[in-house]
């Protein structure tokens, strides 16, 4: 099946080693060619398109944040006359836990707003 024709079937250079082609086809620096009326094709074919609206996205976190701060700090007054100062009362472990998680809203709330603030 030998067909002369075929373009991805490489020429036979039987004289020239198969390294020197190599680096005679990558010294070949191909010229390109662009039609004069590429930039008219190109903008005929091109649609306008509308401007796209930007859509308000809410921000459900930070209203949620600012709700449960009073809700833990009910709880943290609901636990308080319970709370002994021992690691086995689970009223004492609550109470760490819902400091641990307001002093966390609080952080996350500040970062927040002073992003909104500053950008």
């Amino acid at each position: 099946m030998n067909n002369t024709d075929d373009k991805l079937t490489p020429p036979r250079h039987s004289g020239i080693p198969l390294d020197t082609r190599v680096t005679a086809a990558l010294e070949h620096k191909p010229e390109p060619q662009i039609p004069l009326d590429f930039a008219s094709k190109v903008a005929a074919r091109a649609t306008a398109q509308p401007l796209r609206r930007r859509r308000h996205m809410p921000h459900f976190g930070s209203a949620i944040a600012l709700i449960s701060v009073p809700l833990v700090a009910v709880a943290l007054f609901a636990l308080a006359p319970h709370a002994a100062p021992n690691l086995h009362s689970i009223s004492f472990d609550l109470e760490l836990a819902l400091l641990g998680e307001l002093a966390f809203i609080g952080w996350w709330v500040s970062r927040t707003f002073s992003q909104r603030l500053s950008g």
